[in-house]
């Protein structure tokens, strides 16, 4: 079954059907749409400060509307605080694992000082290919590869 965004009209459908009380199942076979989307559309589209909220099809249709214009991720890379926490972090020989699990507790409420490991990866790799500064722990690990003592037992 190829995907496609739920319409008003089936926003409408799953709003009487909710109060209707059927299940998710069943309002999922009358739309000939998988439960699983029927639950997650209700679940996202309810008011987020009450659980016994109703599901409101116009609300949910202009959400879904206001979503669709959002970027989903913020690019890290305009974030010149997390940057400037990376960089500071690698140049005293951090590791990417290190520096990612430390951005938590550094900043226990900013969403925005998040970044994984493999992004750090990444960041450090593009400097590099770009004549940037590569921290010592990419130039031995990349040593350690080339040499085939990674994944080694006893090595």
């Amino acid at each position: 079954m190829p995907y496609c965004h739920l319409a008003l009209e089936e926003r409408y459908v799953i709003y009487h059907l909710v109060l209707y009380g059927l299940s998710y199942r069943e309002i999922g076979r009358r739309l000939g749409r998988h439960h699983t989307t029927i639950s997650r559309e209700v679940t996202r589209n309810r008011h987020p400060l009450d659980e016994d909220a109703v599901y409101w099809h116009e609300s949910a249709q202009d959400w879904a509307n206001a979503r669709t214009y959002r970027p989903r991720h913020v690019p890290k890379r305009s974030n010149r605080r997390l940057i400037a926490y990376v960089n500071k972090k690698n140049q005293h020989d951090w590791s990417p694992e290190e520096i990612s699990g430390r951005l938590p507790i550094d900043y226990p409420n900013s969403k925005r000082m998040r970044i994984s490991h493999e992004t750090v990866y990444q960041w450090i790799y593009q400097d590099a290919t770009n004549g940037g500064f590569t921290p010592i722990c990419v130039v031995d690990i990349k040593n350690a590869a080339s040499n085939g003592s990674i994944g080694q037992a006893g090595a």
